[in-house]
């Protein structure tokens, strides 16, 4: 068996960490919340590394990070995994038969859950995203750093349609890591939700997967919020119709002229009419109404129109005649005032009544 305590027989003289290879790195932690997986190990593990560890812009540092690792008070394992993360770095450079990270897992015994997972988040941390979901969501593996991992991949794929916006404008860079990631990495935080179930705890992981699954469907994420603890809901749900509503996100899935998996645009319109007719419960109404009348909602384009659709969508055809409106433009001949004075008209003295809060 290899002993991984000597740093001569783990890693070859003649392989190093090179310009090209630190500089991808250092590129990646941008999408990766400003640090690497690797280095999130190192922090869990309570592994006191040398300043700069990660990546070791000389073969001394990478001593001194071996060092640091083999030295360290923890399991075996979890010394092997971290090795095995730093030498598939360096598979690359070494034209050996077999890949440096292989060869010293089997002498190892590497066990092959500590292998997929450690394959896995090196996957991420280079952006193969489709790669890490795959290895992350193995049956072995228990879930670890969940809600970071959903960032990144939320993030990558905020970054498609973003890519796919620019389509040929895209930089050299941009067109690499979308010929790595394939032609489509939006279904990859869903992949990854189902499978590994993150907690979700912190409040932007929360509002970002909405936002995502928002563009999805409306009435998808109205019942994963109803499902959410009781304090989440209100807030998730105010995310939900200002995602729905705010122009600038209709804006930007118009501009694209796709959906997120290739279909046709799933449009402001058809967002609106789910939203609409969403079975709200009386206080989750009135959640709805108070963001878009008294709330920060209150600013968003279509809010007032909403609150009123919904009102006669739902049979409260009194709160309309009792309140006035924008008279807005017309459709065919119709707007809010000819359309209120409709519905005046077809309620009689039972509109009146019910405005002062009587019945007949």
């Amino acid at each position: 068996m290899l002993d991984a305590d000597d740093f001569a027989s783990v890693f070859p003289d003649d392989i190093a960490y090179d310009n090209e290879l630190i500089e991808e790195i250092q590129e990646n932690k941008k999408s990766l919340g400003g640090r690497t997986f690797f280095e999130r190990l190192l922090e869990l593990l309570q592994i006191k590394s040398v300043r700069r560890a990660y990546p070791p812009p000389t073969p001394s540092h990478l001593e001194k990070l071996h060092e640091a690792i083999v030295s360290a008070p923890i399991a075996q394992h979890y010394k092997h995994s971290l090795l095995f993360y730093l030498l598939k770095d360096l598979d690359g450079a070494y034209e050996g038969e077999t890949e440096l990270s292989t060869t010293f897992a089997r002498r190892v015994q590497l066990a092959p859950r500590f292998w997929t997972f450690v394959e896995g988040l090196w996957a991420l941390d280079h952006l193969d995203c489709r790669t890490a979901v795959a290895r992350l969501t193995h049956p072995s593996i228990i879930p670890t750093f969940p809600d970071e991992i959903m960032l990144v991949l939320l993030s990558r794929a905020a970054a498609g349609q973003q890519g796919r916006r620019r389509g040929v404008g895209a930089t050299a860079r941009e067109g690499r890591e979308r010929e790595r990631e394939g032609e489509d990495v939006s279904v990859l935080p869903l992949a990854y939700y189902d499978c590994a179930n993150p907690p979700l705890v912190g409040q932007q992981i929360k509002v970002e997967f909405v936002r995502y699954l928002a563009a999805r469907s409306v009435t998808e994420t109205f019942y994963w919020i109803r499902a959410r603890p009781e304090q989440e809901q209100r807030v998730l749900l105010e995310v939900l119709v200002k995602e729905t509503l705010d122009r600038h996100a209709w804006d930007e899935e118009e501009e694209a002229g796709e959906g997120q998996d290739g279909a046709a645009t799933y449009s402001r319109e058809e967002r609106a009419v789910e939203l609409v007719g969403l079975p709200f419960t009386e206080e989750e109404e009135e959640w709805v109404e108070s963001y878009l009348t008294e709330g920060k909602g209150r600013t968003l384009r279509g809010a007032a129109d909403t609150v009123q659709m919904r009102r006669i969508a739902t049979g409260r055809l009194e709160k309309v005649v009792a309140e006035g409106m924008a008279k807005g433009r017309k459709y065919e001949q119709v707007n809010w005032e000819v359309l209120r004075d409709g519905i005046k008209r077809g309620l009689g003295p039972r509109g009146e009544l019910e405005g002062m809060g009587l019945s007949a």
